[in-house]
């Protein structure tokens, strides 16, 4: 079976190639000339799956979105304390690179504007850290989110310092009111050599994976941020990662994120997934037009809203058994999008998957209750011996999805496990339900 979330991402992308608003950022040259079409997204859950379409592997410059990974680092590097005498955890509901304090402290409302982001670079590593130090810290933890060597793109670093008269005025305030004690000039250049770095959707679909995870990476399982730090990070992110359309953004679309101005969104939902999105036309508040509209319509397909969430529970797939050609699939818990994306990852690879992204179509009311699926329901029917199932041969002929301990299942769940059950019987798989409470049926 082909797993359905790729075509998923395929046809998200082919609905909005028409979408042609907005303009390419224009006050640095590196990105005045970046090519408007380009269009990839990836999405990767927590326990480690990779899903992505479009220009997946073109590199760009993550630019503001690596301000939550720098506040990250200084939080783990300095401690909350530390960085909260520095800067604010308050929206601002003004632009991104405007000239403005708090009144009282002078502190920087939050990390995800630029003044705020000027801070947090200041305390990577420690108090007398260098300029080199601080971005090699970056640099390194970026990588290992990541989960590959990442580089800075000189010439957009130049392009950029040769640009940078507004942050370096920002330095420069900063430093009148002692929130950063370093030169200016030396912050400035730390913090565009930080946006400077290249990255694909796929990176930074992991690295939202590793906020949304808690802090351990979904792929190698290592522990790369504290837990308490991603929390912070990404509450910061839910009420400033999107500037002044932060309000309208926690309210449409409800995922935790960040925009760049080289047309990279990151997305970040605690427990579930991190998504990527790149497309350089930026809308008037600097976040990407085709980035902000994949993201909403991903919230509404697969009900990602953070405010929709139900109680995690227990791990969806509770074991797996085979005998001889037969594979038992046993389900349990409250199944939303990631449980049904871990079951269609359990099936994946199952008859011959040959389907292609053309095959796929989201529609929200294909799978209502199963009668687009021929599938042969047998509620506690005992399944034959393995000698009597395909003689122990090699490929898998029938799978039983048994849904005995499934406390219910969300409408995006059932549609995605429905599609599955549609490929497995298209790939010449006999599908055998255990559903005596009917929870897929309803």
């Amino acid at each position: 079976m082909r797993h359905p979330v790729p075509d998923y991402l395929h046809s998200l992308l082919e609905s909005l190639e028409s979408v042609r608003e907005g303009e390419v950022a224009q006050y640095i040259p590196t990105l005045a000339t970046a090519e408007p079409d380009r269009f990839g997204v990836a999405l990767a859950t927590v326990t480690g799956r990779l899903h992505s379409a479009g220009d997946d592997q073109t590199e760009f410059t993550i630019q503001s979105i690596s301000k939550p990974f720098s506040y990250a680092a200084a939080l783990s590097d300095r401690g909350v304390d530390a960085v909260d005498e520095m800067v604010g955890l308050n929206p601002s509901g003004e632009a991104f690179n405007e000239l403005s304090l708090e009144e009282d402290s002078h502190r920087p409302d939050n990390a995800m504007i630029n003044a705020g982001a000027l801070a947090t670079h200041q305390l990577l590593v420690g108090p007398y850290a260098g300029r080199q130090e601080r971005i090699d810290r970056f640099v390194d933890l970026m990588s290992l989110l990541a989960g590959r060597s990442l580089r800075i793109d000189r010439e957009s670093y130049e392009a950029e310092m040769d640009t940078a008269d507004r942050n370096l005025a920002l330095g420069h305030m900063l430093r009148s009111h002692g929130i950063i004690h370093d030169r200016a000039e030396d912050v400035v250049a730390g913090y565009i050599a930080q946006c400077s770095v290249l990255v694909t959707v796929r990176d930074l679909a992991v690295m939202g994976a590793c906020l949304a995870s808690g802090g351990v990476h979904p792929i190698s399982g290592e522990r790369v941020l504290p837990s308490l730090v991603t929390r912070q990070v990404m509450s910061v992110m839910s009420s400033s990662g999107m500037y002044d359309a932060a309000g309208e953004w926690l309210a449409n679309v409800g995922i935790p994120a960040k925009s760049g101005v080289a047309g990279g969104l990151l997305g970040a939902l605690p427990g579930q997934v991190g998504i990527g999105v790149f497309s350089p036309r930026l809308d008037e508040h600097g976040n990407s037009v085709r980035g902000v509209e994949v993201c909403r319509r991903m919230s509404e397909d697969l009900r990602l809203h953070i405010m929709e969430a139900d109680a995690l529970g227990a791990t969806v797939v509770r074991f797996v058994r085979r005998e001889g050609a037969c594979m038992h699939l046993h389900l349990q818990g409250v199944i939303r999008f990631g449980g049904a994306e871990a079951v269609l990852a359990a099936m994946e690879g199952l008859g011959t998957g040959e389907h292609r992204p053309e095959d796929w179509e989201w529609d929200a009311t294909a799978y209502p209750d199963g009668d687009d699926c021929a599938v042969e329901v047998e509620a506690g029917v005992e399944r034959p011996a393995a000698a009597e199932v395909g003689d122990g041969d090699d490929e898998i002929a029938e799978i039983v999805l048994n849904l005995e301990r499934v406390d219910r299942i969300t409408p995006v769940g059932r549609r995605l496990i429905w599609e599955g059950v549609r490929r497995l019987e298209a790939d010449g798989v006999t599908v055998t339900l255990q559903d005596p409470d009917a929870v897929l049926e309803a």
